[in-house]
């Protein structure tokens, strides 16, 4: 019984250890991206709907990793939330783009390749009137 006991405790204890990164939009979006979010009007806006949009924002993942695992190899920073935000109006035109962090500070190389990678998604060609917010969570997973 004891074992059983301390083997939970383990397992509890190494869960808390690998705890990703919370991303609250207020505390990792840019100021521009929040004021944009806050906008009264775009409050009418929303969330999109479209499985095709989330396919392509599900397959931006690994070359996003690489993004990151250059940026961890370059800087250290291994544990940090990014915050793309993407405003498409009733036109079906991006009328916003916003794509960074108030985690860590990032350098340009990472910005560069975080922008390719997430400007590749036509954002417009998945309907009209919506604002995409976009989590990117970097961690380690030990």
């Amino acid at each position: 019984m004891k074992s059983i006991t301390f083997m939970m405790l383990l397992i509890l204890i190494s869960s808390c250890a690998s705890k990703k990164p919370e991303f609250v939009k207020e505390k990792v979006c840019s100021n521009q991206a929040i004021k944009y979010l806050k906008n009264p009007r775009n409050k009418y806006k929303r969330a999109p709907n479209s499985p095709k949009l989330i396919q392509a924002m599900a397959n931006t993942s690994r070359s996003m990793q690489l993004c990151y695992e250059d940026f961890k190899n370059r800087t250290g920073h291994e544990e940090f939330n990014t915050c793309l935000v993407v405003g498409v109006n009733g036109a079906k035109q991006t009328e916003f783009y916003n794509f960074g962090s108030r985690d860590v500070p990032l350098d340009q190389t990472f910005m560069n390749c975080a922008k390719a990678v997430t400007r590749s998604v036509p954002f417009s060609q998945y309907g009209s009137n919506y604002i995409l917010i976009q989590s990117y969570q970097f961690y380690v997973d030990n």
